[in-house]
Formats: structure tokens, sequence, C-alpha cells
């Protein structure tokens, strides 16, 4: 069975990889929208980029669209969208009701606001979705917008507790999971080989990994993070990962602790699990899984 999936995904280098790998496993999964979140500029960029991309393997009837700016409460504290038009949600809405029941899979590389303001706008659509698979938290680990908060979580706390209260299996992947997955000096050199032909798709986004490689603050070869891609990867893949059960809670009213994430295992019997937490993944399998898919566009 080929699983209808749903791409929410940050512009850059690594959100065109994604895109990639998604492409080379047609009898796996196939893309019915893709969506593109963060600024407008590079947003634009990578509009254009994808549009060209998906239209190589002729699946130009593909949508693909900006995702919601900003957050729910635009920094008000009130639960009711702030400068938001709602486009993104909107194009997210009408391709989830396009597939079969409990049957499409979003994966999320960036904040959910997209994602929750869909399901506020049109709660039917979660009878649709057979799961969404987010980058997001951070338990164990340093947070990387705060102390305490993951960058995903915090640029939208209201979003992501929507989306966890939203009756709809959620698969969070924190930092502590994905803190080592990186693109070093070894796992590049091995995909040398999609750089030899420049004008190509392969060589396009290898020429992107490269860029952002070489243009680090602090000079040039500086690893970049691979988290964007996992949320595919954990579907393609559940097996190069493990995790557990929890009931997740989004902190929004602290000073200092917004965006914190807490997992309970264990409580009250009126406290359910809403989220499947990854805890651990095979760094060197996953790594090796996304650069064969890589290495495996023919175009």
């Amino acid at each position: 069975m080929t699983r209808p999936i749903i791409l929410d995904l940050t512009p850059g280098a690594q959100g065109m990889a994604t895109l990639l790998a998604a492409l080379q496993v047609p009898d796996h999964v196939r893309p019915v929208l893709v969506l593109f979140s963060g600024q407008p500029a590079e947003v634009a960029v990578a509009l254009t980029h994808a549009r060209d991309l998906l239209h190589q393997y002729g699946l130009d009837d593909v949508g693909v669209h900006a995702g919601c700016p900003g957050s729910l409460t635009g920094g008000t504290g009130h639960d009711v969208p702030a400068g938001q038009d709602g486009l993104g949600a909107l194009n997210l809405v009408q391709a989830v009701r396009a597939c079969p029941a409990d049957s499409v899979s979003i994966c999320c590389s960036g904040p959910l606001t997209t994602l929750a303001l869909a399901l506020v706008q049109a709660p039917d659509i979660a009878t649709h979705m057979h799961g969404v698979i987010v980058n997001g938290g951070a338990f164990y680990v340093h947070g990387d917008a705060t102390g305490v908060a993951e960058h995903n979580i915090a640029a939208d706390p209201e979003a992501a507790a929507l989306v966890l209260a939203a009756g709809v299996p959620v698969t969070l992947v924190p930092l502590d999971c994905t803190a080592r997955l990186k693109a070093d000096a070894v796992w590049m050199e091995q995909l040398e080989p999609m750089g030899r032909k420049p004008a190509s798709v392969a060589g396009r986004v290898h020429a992107e990994l490269v860029a952002a490689r070489n243009g680090g603050a602090r000079g040039s070869g500086v690893d970049i993070t691979l988290r964007p891609v996992v949320p595919l990867l954990a579907l393609l893949g559940p097996g190069l990962f493990s995790g557990h059960l929890a009931h997740v809670d989004v902190e929004r009213r602290g000073e200092f602790t917004r965006g914190m994430t807490v997992a309970r295992r264990m409580g009250p019997p009126d406290v359910q699990p809403n989220a499947l937490v990854l805890e651990r993944m095979s760094v060197e399998a996953v790594r090796g899984v996304l650069r064969d898919l890589l290495l495996s566009v023919r175009k």
C-alpha cells in the first residue's frame, strides 16, 4: 500500500533533501501536499525549487504552498489566530479531506501552527489522519530555544498543545533523540556521487547541502543537523527508533518555562497517553538510509 503523506517542511537544504528522499520510495509513500514555513524570502525560494523538483517527477498535481506564518496567538495570549491568512491551513484541510479515512500521515519538521489551525477550522480531518510525526520537544537535554524548550514547540506552544489534544496518533521526536544526527564530513563524502551532474535534481540538492555546511558561522565544513528529515525516516523505518507511550503536556504560562514539554509515563487513571515519544535512534543506520535514498536519485 502506498501511503499518502503531507510534508510540512522548513525551507533549506535539509527540507529539499527530505522531499527528494520521499520521492524515491513511491511504493511506500506519495506526497499529496508540501508546505514550507519560515522566513518569507526563504519560503519563496523553497516553493519554486520544490515545484520544479516535483515537475521532474511528473507530480505537478502535488500542491506546494506556504504554511501559516507566525503563531496561533501572535504572542497575545488569546487562542485566536493573529495576523494569519489561513491559506496554508486551508490547503492542508483540502488535501487531508481528499484522502480516505485513517490513511494520510503528516510529517512536520517545524512548528505546528499550520496543522493546529487546520484542526481548529476543520476538526473532522482528524478521522482522515493515520498519524502525525513531529520534530519537537526536549525532555532530558538542553533546549535549543531556551534552556528548557525546543525551538519548534517554543515557536508556538498553543499549536503544539492543540495537536496533542486532538485525538490524532502523534509521534514526537525530541532533541533527546536527534541531537547526534548530523551531516558530518564522512557522510558528505559518501554523497559525493550526487554532485557529479550539477544540473540534475540530485546535483542541485547536493549543492545545497554543501552550501549549508560551508555557510556555517564558524567557517566551512561545519556539521549541520539532519533533524528535519527525521519525521519522514521515522515513518519509513520505525524499527530504527525506540520509544515509549506518554502523556505529554506543553507549558504555556511560565515566564521562564514557556514551550517546555513534560512527559508522564504513569499518572492518574484518567490521564491517558497522547504521544509516542521516540527516545533513541540508530544514528548510523538512519544516516545510512538517508544516504542510500539520496544516492538512488536518477534525475
